[in-house]
């Protein structure tokens, strides 16, 4: 399954069939930059090596010395992940750490999530590499290694507690970072030479869920933009039904000043709901396939689909476009006289356009919001990625 292919199905409003190519798509995600940073000897290539399931000595292992080894960047691939690479930075306060004020860098924008590694309790270091990551819109997690060693300095004390050593470390952590200005802080404890103990195992769940939460949103931008073009395709047709629906033929509407055949706006608004997969069969079948109920889906839909096509529906909304119709003819009738002359004795044809069009901007922006649903995202996610309107 490929991207192309997902967005093919957006194009043919075949939902259903996105929703499976996601759901195998989120399973492998794509080309993902990790990077690995924190100071000279917090172990961060300990910790690549054992997030790769590799012992320090093992063949292919990052190097692993008392010395500072990562001299220069090195790169790795992910174990379970071919397309998700590690990135093992120099220490932060080596020659070869490029900027003493821990910047981020231009290059730095290439990655796209961070892991934050210490040896040693939180320090301004650490709350200013924080605050520029956040800057950047990126994530990261925070990891406080070597907590084996604390917890051996911890047990020479009476009434020693594992347990509230390290509640004590984290709160530690988390609340430096949250003074820093970070919000809901992801903060890990463990041990790269226990990566059964601690927090590495649910690290490696937490990353795997990031991992799969990246794809699933790369997906919905895909969708957005393709959702985005189709839309626009489908505006330059609605002069069709618009010139149909205002013939010799077409009534006037009551209480309305236009002249518009409501049949022939019923049956395109219905065919334009099946073009974007929002019609009434579409929608039944999309929630056994992705385990999702049929009224969650249906939920997030805030366009006029949301009710039941009909004919008082159709007058409402050409009711609310009758302003824009005008415009549109004031315009027409200013830029191209012979043209407007024409048509300038009805707002039929204008407000209809007008109509239609705001009706096939809904019906984007619901598909989206269905889709982001189906996939196992948010609204809040729909929200976030539509920047650019849809």
């Amino acid at each position: 399954m490929s991207e192309e292919e997902f967005k093919a199905a957006i194009k043919e409003g075949n939902l259903k069939k996105a929703a499976s190519m996601a759901e195998q798509i989120t399973k492998s995600p794509g080309l993902f930059e990790i990077a690995i940073t924190g100071e000279s000897g917090s172990g961060k290539s300990s910790f690549v090596n054992a997030l790769r399931g590799l012992a320090d000595d093992d063949i292919g292992a990052a190097e692993v010395g008392v010395l500072e080894t990562t001299e220069w960047l090195t790169i790795h691939s992910h174990p379970e992940y071919p397309d998700v690479f590690l990135w093992d930075l120099p220490g932060i306060g080596t020659p070869n750490f490029q900027s003493n004020e821990h910047k981020l860098t231009a290059a730095d924008s290439i990655y796209d999530f961070f892991f934050i590694i210490t040896a040693t309790r939180f320090r301004e270091i650490h709350a200013n590499l924080a605050r520029k990551i956040q800057e950047t819109g990126k994530k990261f997690y925070f990891v406080r290694s070597k907590v084996d060693q604390d917890l051996g300095a911890e047990k020479r004390k009476k009434n020693y507690s594992e347990a509230r050593t390290l509640q004590q470390i984290k709160k530690d952590c988390t609340d430096h970072l949250r003074i820093a200005g970070v919000n809901d802080p992801q903060v890990f404890l463990l041990s790269s030479w226990e990566p059964d103990k601690h927090d590495f195992p649910r690290l490696k769940e937490t990353l795997g869920k990031e991992l799969r939460q990246a794809m699933l949103q790369k997906l919905l931008n895909t969708s957005r933009q393709t959702l985005q073009e189709k839309k626009i395709a489908v505006q330059k047709t609605t002069w069709k039904p618009a010139t149909l629906s205002g013939d010799g033929t077409a009534s006037p509407l009551p209480d309305l000043s236009l002249i518009a055949d409501t049949a022939v706006l019923l049956n395109c608004m219905r065919d334009y709901c099946k073009e974007f997969g929002l019609d009434s069969d579409s929608l039944a079948a999309l929630p056994e396939h992705v385990g999702k109920r049929e009224e969650d889906l249906k939920a997030v839909i805030r366009s006029p689909l949301a009710t039941e096509i009909t004919s008082d529906l159709v007058i409402n909304l050409l009711a609310k476009s009758v302003g824009g119709g005008v415009s549109y003819l004031t315009y027409l009738a200013w830029s191209v006289p012979v043209i407007g002359s024409l048509v300038s004795a009805k707002v039929s044809f204008g407000t209809t356009m007008s109509m239609l069009d705001n009706f096939i901007s809904d019906l984007a922006e619901d598909t989206q919001r269905v889709l982001t649903v189906a996939l196992g995202g948010e609204e809040n996610q729909f929200a976030c990625s539509a920047r650019a309107a849809i």
